[in-house]
């Protein structure tokens, strides 16, 4: 008689069992005190990065599953020829009297056989729409890569403008404090004259009725008078307003150091995301390498990869014109 055989297919565990899985073995530890930081709903990439994960489980349980079939089916194939060879041999002793009934294990191997090939060709179309929608998340995630590499460039490049931007301007509130210290010296310079010829003419006041000659210098010393004053006047009015140039010099200047900041704590931001999706990126080829060279894959390292789940700019606790850092709390899921 024929050996029975028996089929043993493995369906991939679905999305929600493993949820449910990882709940039961985290609501288990409840001696542990555990902060957890609430975060805003996850980002597209950390959930294609989810979904690639459980296709390539499904695609290693899938290729399993073809293995096994296959080498049940060339088990099968063995014993199916050496069965009619036994047939053969003790044929020639019955054969005058009455014919064999036909074997109906050969009629229950052969339905098994098509089955099989269909389970096979149904689990090959699977894995060959799983490794379709592999690549196309691949390329998605690329395809951001690069998106976000051409931002940093460009912000990259603003960032170099309104340096020089800022430096211009550095420069001209340099020579307006020039100009200004210019003149708050030639101010003083003619407050001091101005000093001296109101004593000349108070000397000489005293002095007219003893000399005639004073009154024509008194004149003179009274229009010098009043010219000086308005010069002093005018460089008062002249210096009034380089304060005000000044003053607004320095408030674009402050702008501007803002801006460099804010570009800078910007770029900062950018070039973790290139590297983290860089990351993402070499693992997914790694499990593909290992997928298509037909190996287990390396324990995947997601869990325990740092994710960045908290950031804040720091605020004084006094008033301060310095800029502080930007710090962020980083959580290692373990």
């Amino acid at each position: 008689c024929s050996k029975e055989s028996s089929v043993a297919v493995v369906l991939p565990q679905k999305p929600e069992e493993q949820k449910q899985t990882v709940e039961l073995i985290t609501s288990t530890e409840d001696d542990v005190d555990i902060i957890k930081v609430h975060l805003k709903p996850q980002s597209e990439t950390k959930q294609s990065l989810r979904m690639l994960t459980d296709e390539v489980s499904q695609i290693q349980e899938v290729r399993y599953c073809l293995k096994t079939l296959r080498e049940q089916m060339a088990a099968r194939q063995n014993g199916h020829n050496k069965h009619p060879a036994d047939v053969k041999v003790n044929q020639p002793s019955v054969s005058n009297h009455h014919h064999d009934p036909p074997d109906p294990h050969l009629g229950d191997s052969r339905e098994e056989s098509v089955k099989l090939r269909e389970a096979t060709r149904r689990l090959y179309a699977q894995l060959k729409e799983m490794e379709k929608r592999h690549q196309e998340e691949r390329d998605r995630l690329e395809a951001d890569s690069h998106a976000c590499r051409i931002r940093l460039a460009e912000q990259s490049k603003r960032l170099e403008e309104v340096e020089q931007q800022a430096e211009e301007k550095t420069q001209q509130v340099e020579e307006l404090k020039r100009q200004l210290g210019s003149a708050e010296i030639e101010n003083g310079v003619l407050k001091e004259k101005m000093a001296a010829a109101e004593t000349e003419l108070l000397l000489l006041k005293e002095r007219e009725e003893e000399e005639d000659t004073a009154e024509e210098r008194c004149a003179e010393l009274e229009e010098e008078l009043a010219l000086l004053r308005k010069k002093n006047h005018q460089f008062d009015d002249m210096l009034k307003s380089q304060q005000r140039k000044i003053r607004l010099m320095i408030e674009q200047l402050q702008n501007s150091r803002t801006v460099l900041q804010e570009r800078d704590r910007a770029v900062l931001d950018l070039e973790e995301r290139v590297a983290f999706m860089q990351a993402e990126n070499k693992e997914l080829r790694d499990h593909m390498e290992y997928l298509l060279a037909g190996q287990d894959p390396p324990p995947s390292s997601v869990e325990n990869k740092p994710e960045i789940v908290y950031s804040k700019p720091l605020k004084p606790t006094s008033p301060t014109n310095k800029a502080l850092p930007f710090i962020k709390v980083i959580e290692i899921k373990s």
